[in-house]
């Protein structure tokens, strides 16, 4: 795995690095082409605004894929009241390039050097990249290296919550079974 506070720099260093794409530097969110997420199709037009895409490409994109009128309650809920509130503190929110896909089987090092492959690229909010924290395997070190870059900004815990629902539904959507409660469990918290 190498070193973690050296691969909490490098991955602030990706996610303050200015696009490549003419869109995301325009302010654009998503990415040229869409993807996959494991198994999942993963959609990313090209979006103005990060809320609507995360809404609509992320969220909202694994709850139908879901076909469960309980987690479509939900999330329409955390939608609708709650998901503008979460962003106020973050202020402007300007598209970073991310991995996507985050998690522990697909860091490594090449050289001695942090890597990362497999990913799920697109432009986004930098702190997207930490929903998939839970099985990622990020230490203090990492953490700390990382927001000396790119400080925490106010509510990062609860949109962190956030960030990884999209993941849990993923995983529900691929696997089923064990993860419909935890959907469940984070959008009652979040709403």
């Amino acid at each position: 795995r190498g070193d973690q506070g050296a691969f909490g720099e490098a991955l602030a260093a990706m996610h303050a690095a200015p696009p490549s794409h003419d869109e995301a530097r325009n302010g654009a969110f998503g990415f040229e082409m869409n993807n996959t997420i494991g198994e999942t199709r993963q959609p990313n037009p090209w979006t103005m605004n990060w809320v609507e895409f995360w809404r609509d490409q992320r969220l909202m994109h694994q709850v139908k894929l879901a076909r469960d009128p309980t987690l479509s309650a939900l999330t329409e809920k955390v939608v609708d009241k709650r998901l503008d509130d979460m962003f106020s503190a973050c202020g402007t929110i300007t598209p970073s390039l991310l991995h996507g896909d985050l998690w522990s089987g697909n860091i490594g090092t090449v050289g001695g050097k942090p890597s990362v492959f497999d990913p799920a690229v697109y432009y986004g909010h930098h702190e997207a990249d930490f929903g998939m924290s839970w099985c990622a395997g990020f230490n203090g070190a990492f953490r700390e290296a990382y927001h000396a870059k790119i400080p925490k900004a106010p509510g990062f815990e609860e949109r962190a919550e956030m960030y990884k629902l999209y993941h849990i539904l993923n995983h529900y959507n691929m696997f089923g079974g064990g993860y419909y409660g935890e959907c469940v469990s984070i959008l009652k918290a979040l709403s």
